[in-house]
């Protein structure tokens, strides 16, 4: 009876321990489970602040800049620099958009300047500015401006997107509206003219953005040219009596020229003129006299 009993209370501890061993198993599988997950959450947070790492990096990359340069360039001679500045926007990739020369005098003569307006990519224009500074004796001015326009770009391209949508979306409208069996004229032309409106909006979008990436693409540098002798400082000449001297003589010939001129003129036609015009009046004074005499004459 004894060893029943014993063998009941083994049987029952041995019962009572698979059960605690088949509860223990699935909390080990289980913390293993979680550890694997967190592993998995820890590589996925490193992989996502990679992704943000790149995208910051890719959008520091895509920034919409628009480049604009001003130079001033004295030369010394005009033309060959000119002819420069043409040679390197064309080497650049660009082209010289507009020229304004003029003569001007200055001093005992002329000297030719003016101003000249380049476009090219934005990419090369420092190296452009460089090559410029090499065609003149000095820069007298150079201002670079950069501006960023990726927050009006990235604007621009989503209210595109936006209208893009708005009239995908009003196409299909105007099609359902179209094959209706009781559509009326009224519905379509209502449909119609919004629809004519989001394009003339997206027409005018698509305006702004294609001017501002032409002005992103290609950078515009405004040229100065001035010649060298306009810049060249003013050099008083060590004074010489015979200078004063020779000035002198060559007015006193000016002025004694002149009077013999003036005493040719007198002699030549003045004289003649005056003899002519003398004839009639001493006439006219002597037929006067003469009457006047005739009649005291009679009166006595």
């Amino acid at each position: 009876m004894r060893n029943l009993n014993f063998l009941g209370v083994l049987t029952l501890a041995g019962i009572i321990c698979a059960a605690c061993a088949s509860q223990a198993m699935p909390s080990a599988e289980y913390a293993q489970e979680s550890a694997a997950a967190a592993a998995e959450n820890v590589a996925a947070m490193e992989m996502a602040d990679g992704a943000a790492d790149d995208s910051t990096r890719s959008l520091a990359d895509t920034r919409k800049i628009v480049a604009n340069a001003n130079i001033s360039l004295v030369v010394a001679h005009t033309e060959a620099a000119v002819e420069g500045i043409e040679i390197i926007a064309s080497d650049a990739g660009g082209y010289v958009a507009d020229v304004n020369l003029s003569t001007d005098s200055h001093g005992e003569g002329e000297v030719l300047r003016g101003s000249m307006t380049m476009r090219v990519p934005t990419a090369n224009l420092d190296e452009t500015l460089t090559r410029l500074q090499s065609l003149a004796t000095s820069v007298s001015y150079l201002n670079v401006s950069r501006q960023d326009v990726t927050d009006q770009y990235s604007d621009l391209d989503a209210r595109l997107r936006n209208l893009r949508a708005t009239e995908t979306e009003l196409l299909a409208l105007l099609t359902e509206v179209r094959q209706k069996p009781n559509a009326k004229v009224e519905d379509i032309l209502e449909v119609h003219r919004s629809l004519m409106a989001i394009r003339e909006e997206i027409e005018t979008l698509q305006g702004r953005k294609n001017l501002l990436d032409n002005q992103i693409s290609l950078s515009t540098i405004w040229v100065e040219v001035i010649p060298d002798s306009v810049n060249r400082p003013i050099v008083e000449e060590t004074w010489r009596a015979s200078g004063p001297a020779r000035d002198a003589l060559r007015a006193l010939v000016q002025t004694l020229q002149g009077l013999m001129t003036a005493l040719i003129w007198a002699i030549l036609y003045l004289a003649p003129v005056l003899l002519v015009l003398l004839i009639p009046v001493v006439a006219l004074i002597w037929m006067i006299r003469y009457l006047l005499g005739r009649r005291r004459r009679v009166d006595e």
